[in-house]
């Protein structure tokens, strides 16, 4: 399984930068479609809908057919153990809280990879490695 950063769905629903935006709607369908091995969790969506709303200033129509569209890749809430958990996380790592949350559930969903611009590539937590597609 592959977990999905909030940055990679941002930039498949932007054309913030359209290198990265064709790479990132190509591993998302992909992981839709085809292999079924992509995750998210509602932190991500939750980020997402605040960045789309927030600072890119899109319309209430345009993210709900995003979120609709990400739906198959959500496979967990964020929970208090959840929360727990990533506390732990942060303080072995030495990341920020949102970070280790990222992992945490990842690690829950039993991903072995992190697909993120924002963690370190190439570096691994708990198991699992950060891959930077860009």
């Amino acid at each position: 399984m592959r977990f999905f950063d909030t940055n990679i769905l941002l930039y498949s629903a932007t054309d913030q930068d359209p290198r990265k935006g064709d790479i990132a709607r190509e591993l998302i369908a992909h992981a839709i479609t085809v292999n079924h091995d992509g995750c998210i969790s509602t932190q991500v969506l939750g980020e997402f809908a605040n960045v789309m709303i927030g600072k890119l200033q899109q319309t209430q129509e345009t993210v709900d057919g995003y979120l609709d569209y990400f739906r198959d890749l959500l496979k967990t809430d964020v929970t208090i153990d959840l929360v727990r958990h990533a506390i732990d996380v942060k303080e072995e790592y030495g990341i920020q809280f949102f970070d280790a949350l990222i992992v945490s559930t990842a690690e829950k969903l039993g991903c072995t990879e992190i697909v993120s611009e924002n963690l370190n590539p190439d570096q691994t937590y708990r198991g699992m490695a950060v891959v930077n597609p860009f």
